[in-house]
């Protein structure tokens, strides 16, 4: 039979004086008193630590090896405890990835979302793309790839069958080679399927298999629609096609080491049966849940790493006085004055693009001040270096003063050097993703609406407050296929939010990074999060979760906290707060004082036995036989001044 008490005997935790008290199972129960007086120290040194020593000696000894093993309280006895979770009144650990809408889960609903009723539209245009059929692919690879009248490209037809996924992938290679298959790309590289295929199994790997090799010319139309067919029913309607050049030899992957980049080169075209645009000439992959996110590597911006932002030179803070020219130097982080080798670069610059580099740096026009610090690109110069024995020519690109930072910064090994040049950056948006931390596909499926705008893009959706991301949900207008696809997301995604409403939390917006977070708001977002996961059976133990919420939103925080009970679970609270104190099923005074004046159980029981107790501190202040007065005649503090003197 299941216990109806939590029997603690004895309790010795820091201050606490043999305590030894009783207290209901599947009940809100409050511990209050002066601070300092021993509450917290029974209810997380004591009650949660003795449940989580537990629940971890309860698993195999191979588990408990990477967990640790946990003290055992000072603590005589403790019966009929049941699994404790924590959620304490402190600053979270949370990395920069994180978010509240991640830590709530609640993007990842909005990701399944997106991936499978949101519209796809091209990154180019911005218009809605339409499936493209096998005709409309074998068109675009003929005008994309189709070189003169006498020269005959030859491009490889590839077919996806893995993306970012980690295994040996034996039994796939068998398969391709029953199939006929001979070769394939791994992460970027082409293998004989006929090798053996030694993939690191703990490697994430890019799979595609070489489907035929062809020379485009209006002849091999037939053979390019065949292998084109073939391609899309091996990569699940998906086809890419890149040129053969010198990468058509085969060689073995050594032993599945991968670089830190994506496979495939720049020159891949993506088509797809499912969505095209047919006005840019685009292709894209189909939505998945992975591509909507901006921690993993097939969503993420591949500029900021799906961070958002970037910590990047400034040019406000480069160039303190721009009274100087670019000789002096006015830029602040060259520090010492322009040798010859670099003045041969920059004067080769200079004359190529037309810049007079002796005027004043504010004299500049703004594409001149761009040219020197952010280079020209692709733009090949030529540049002369003087010497006694005469003059020799040599040309190259120029990535400008900032490129030439940027790698200085990288290759610094010294803090010192870091230091220096961190004081002429500063962390802004991501110039390529403008913030969203998405990739351009990613964010440009947008939800459905009946409307001519477009709906909301999942980095915009996620960019409003928890008020404003319920009504936009509540308006989303669905076609029956769509409302069979998302009614249970959409389900999902109203309670959490509502569970954010419900603990005071209806001005944050999901996209709000989580370190950014103050101790009470963590709290109660954990708090949304425990009540959504629906756990029965479990001794939640919360720290003060009415500081820093508004009055006004008390009673919806202690309704969470009764639900969280009504759910099957004992709720112990460390607080303050008289209107919680009224709710509570129990409430358990300590004191007398803090300290070693503390340590005890003053009283224990309902809140009319705590209010009528004579020896309880916070009984006299509820029934109000004890107050503190206000003062008739407030003290008038000394000014700033006339306290030094």
């Amino acid at each position: 039979m299941e216990p109806k008490t939590i029997e603690v005997r004895n309790a010795r935790e820091h201050n606490l004086r043999s305590v030894t008290v009783s207290l209901p199972r599947n009940a809100l129960i409050v511990f209050t008193g002066v601070s300092g007086s021993g509450k917290s120290s029974l209810a997380f040194d004591t009650l949660y630590a003795e449940g989580q020593r537990r629940y971890i000696e309860s698993l195999s000894s191979y588990a408990r090896q990477f967990m640790g093993q946990m003290p055992k309280p000072d603590c005589d006895q403790i019966t009929g405890l049941s699994p404790a979770v924590s959620i304490q009144q402190k600053a979270t650990g949370w990395n920069p990835r994180s978010t509240v809408g991640t830590v709530t889960a609640i993007y990842d609903y909005l990701r399944v979302l997106f991936a499978r009723i949101g519209t796809q539209h091209c990154t180019a245009c911005n218009r809605a793309i339409t499936a493209q059929s096998r005709d409309q692919i074998v068109g675009g690879v003929l005008s994309t790839f189709a070189g003169d009248s006498k020269a005959r490209p030859q491009v490889l037809i590839l077919a996806p069958v893995a993306r970012g996924q980690k295994g040996e992938f034996r039994d796939l290679f068998d398969d391709l080679v029953r199939d006929g298959y001979v070769r394939a790309r791994v992460d970027g590289t082409l293998v004989d399927l006929h090798n053996d295929l030694a993939l690191a199994r703990n490697q994430r790997h890019d799979i595609e298999v070489v489907i035929d090799r062809i020379a485009i010319d209006p002849q091999s139309r037939s053979r390019l629609a065949e292998a084109v067919e073939n391609g899309l029913r091996v990569g699940n309607g998906t086809v890419v096609v890149t040129p053969a050049g010198d990468r058509e030899t085969p060689v073995a992957p050594n032993a599945g080491r991968r670089k830190n980049t994506r496979s495939g080169g720049s020159e891949d075209r993506v088509f797809s049966s499912h969505y095209a645009c047919t006005r840019c000439s685009l292709s894209f992959e189909p939505p998945t849940p992975q591509m909507l996110s901006f921690n993993s590597p097939a969503g993420m911006c591949p500029t900021c790493d799906g961070l958002g932002e970037l910590t990047d030179f400034d040019p406000d803070l480069m160039v303190p006085d721009p009274s100087l020219n670019f000789w002096s130097p006015c830029i602040a982080p060259m520090r010492t004055r322009i040798g010859r080798w670099r003045r041969h670069i920059y004067e080769g610059v200079a004359q190529a693009v037309g810049i007079d580099l002796s005027r004043k740096w504010n004299a500049l026009s703004k594409a001149e001040r761009h040219t020197i610090l952010y280079g020209t690109g692709d733009r090949h110069i030529a540049f002369a270096w003087k010497w006694s024995g005469g003059m020799w020519r040599h040309g190259g690109t120029f990535d400008g003063i900032v490129g030439e930072l940027r790698e200085k910064y990288r290759k610094a090994t010294s803090s010192f050097v870091r230091r220096f040049y961190e004081k002429f950056m500063r962390k802004g948006p991501c110039t390529n993703c403008k913030g969203s931390r998405l990739t351009p596909q990613a964010a440009a499926i947008r939800l459905p609406t009946s409307g001519k705008r477009a709906g909301p893009a999942i980095h915009e959706l996620c960019s409003l407050s928890v008020t404003e991301v319920l009504d936009v949900v509540d308006r989303i207008e669905l076609t029956p296929v769509q409302h069979l696809i998302a009614d249970e997301v959409l389900k999902e995604v109203r309670t959490r939010l509502q569970f954010l409403l419900d603990v005071g939390l209806h001005y944050m917006a999901l996209n709000r990074p989580a370190p950014t977070l103050s101790g009470g708001e963590s709290q109660r977002i954990r708090l949304a999060g425990q009540i959504g996961s629906g756990l029965a059976g479990v001794l939640y133990i919360l720290d003060e979760p009415s500081i820093g919420l508004h009055a006004r939103d008390n009673q919806s925080l202690l309704k969470s906290l009764i639900k969280l009970r009504d759910l099957g679970n004992t709720v112990v609270v460390v607080e303050h707060d008289e209107a919680t104190m009224r709710a509570a099923d129990y409430l358990v005074d300590f004191g007398p004082g803090p300290g070693v004046r503390g340590g005890r159980v003053v009283a224990a029981g309902s809140f009319e036995e705590i209010v009528a107790e004579k020896s309880s501190i916070t009984g006299r202040y509820l029934s109000g036989r004890s107050a503190i007065d206000i003062p008739k005649r407030r003290p008038v503090l000394p000014r700033k001044s006339e306290s030094s003197s």
